[in-house]
């Protein structure tokens, strides 16, 4: 279902990624065990954004559906590729010091408006045991 919206030029953007940070010595066996690739990796201390070194290693994997796709579709499409590995990633999430979570981000330029999720696109959440995290940006 499209996001809720008071307005028909409201803009509103989704995105989902899984991430596994503070395992930089396993980024390459991730994507062994897995098969999938990073979209985006780096290591603690590396330089980052704006010249700042990163805080924390991250491995992790964006969807890449357009912004305008519903975040359960996000989330649909990562489940999609992490199902079949999901006892590894939920043995990842349960290691002491390796942090797991589903990072969702919700853009808008309206002040009134919401969205929604479908309990199936949750499955990702329940089957891995981690976090969801949303970040909501009004611009």
């Amino acid at each position: 279902m499209p996001p809720h919206s008071t307005s028909n030029t409201t803009h509103i953007g989704f995105s989902a990624t899984l991430r596994v940070m503070c395992a930089a010595e396993r980024h390459d066996e991730i994507e062994q065990v897995t098969g999938l690739t990073a979209t985006h990796q780096h290591e603690h201390g590396e330089p980052g954004l704006f010249g700042q070194p990163w805080p924390k290693d991250l491995w992790a994997l964006e969807s890449p559906l357009p912004p305008d796709t519903a975040l359960g579709e996000h989330l649909e499409w990562l489940w999609t590729r992490v199902e079949p590995h999901q006892d590894y990633f939920r043995g990842l999430a349960a290691e002491e010091g390796v942090d797991v979570d589903l990072f969702c981000g919700y853009r808008s330029d309206c002040d009134e408006c919401g969205f929604e999720v479908q309990p199936d696109a949750l499955n990702i959440v329940q089957a891995l045991s981690v976090p969801l995290e949303v970040s909501v940006v009004f611009t």
